[in-house]
């Protein structure tokens, strides 16, 4: 389809497509940026236009889509807010403090680790090393690596636990 054949058969229907897309969305302003859009997708697909047998409905078809796809994306995004739960500045606040506290017990205890076990923690979780990299520096082999950093994992669990007993 040439753009003379693309001005006589799809640009006439304007005002249909501009009429259900406002009937589906309820918004001018949408409409036509939904009738903007589905002329730019025509325009683009134009060579496929020529097997089309009746041009009027597959243009109000494809309106009608992209109207749906706005539906959804929209209904999409409120259900994500409405998932967001109302916390006040209180909660946040307490929550920080907690969080706080719980960090500087996690450090206090991790004070108390072997060395080994301390450097390993440190070197994997604060300084994202991977266990190769830690052998390296720790002069230990992979699964020392590996065993230490379990261990230590585990005595922090241990120590946490009977603290919150």
């Amino acid at each position: 389809m040439n753009l003379e054949t693309f001005n006589k058969d799809v640009i006439p229907l304007q005002s249909a497509m501009q009429l259900l897309a406002e009937r589906i969305l309820g918004s001018t302003e949408d409409a036509e940026d939904v009738v903007q859009e589905v002329f730019l997708t025509l325009w683009q697909r134009r060579e496929e236009l020529d097997k089309v047998l009746k041009l009027d409905r597959y243009c109000l078809f494809a309106v009608r889509a992209r109207c749906i796809d706005i539906i959804r994306k929209q209904r999409h995004k409120k259900e994500q807010i409405d998932i967001i739960p109302d916390i006040s500045d209180d909660e946040i606040l307490a929550e920080t403090e907690k969080t706080e506290k719980y960090c500087e017990l996690l450090c206090k205890l991790m004070g108390e680790l072997p060395e080994k076990q301390r450097q390993a923690i440190h070197l994997r979780y604060f300084e994202d090393n991977d266990t190769y990299q830690i052998g390296q520096k720790l002069n230990m082999s992979c699964n020392n690596v590996y065993t230490t950093i379990s261990r230590a994992i585990q005595s922090l669990k241990d120590k946490l636990n009977h603290l919150y007993i």
